[in-house]
């Protein structure tokens, strides 16, 4: 076998597939709310205004966040990502209680 487990950072599979799949769930959301917008009779301002796109929007942009937090090398970086990360959470939450 010429490669071996070791080879692979894992780590960096892992903490790059968070913003690469929190970049795709931002995405697939605006892309869907822009087609939904073109096709119903609401803006898209309004379209993420409703309950499950703005929920998905916050989630995506956490993943996004969360694998920046995880790639980022300077404590100050982390930092940075880290307080938005926090801002990104209490969004969500907010959105996830008004959908009730």
């Amino acid at each position: 076998m010429l490669y071996f487990f070791a080879v692979i950072d894992w780590r960096s599979v892992w903490t790059n597939g968070l913003w690469i799949l929190g970049t795709a769930v931002l995405l697939g959301t605006f892309s869907y709310a822009y087609w939904l917008s073109q096709t119903a009779p609401q803006t898209l301002s309004e379209i993420y205004q409703k309950s499950p796109f703005a929920q998905l929007f916050w989630i995506g942009f956490l993943l996004v966040l969360l694998g920046l937090v995880f790639t980022s090398t300077r404590w100050w970086e982390t930092a940075v990502w880290l307080l938005f990360t926090g801002w990104t959470i209490f969004n969500l939450i907010a959105s996830l209680r008004s959908s009730k």
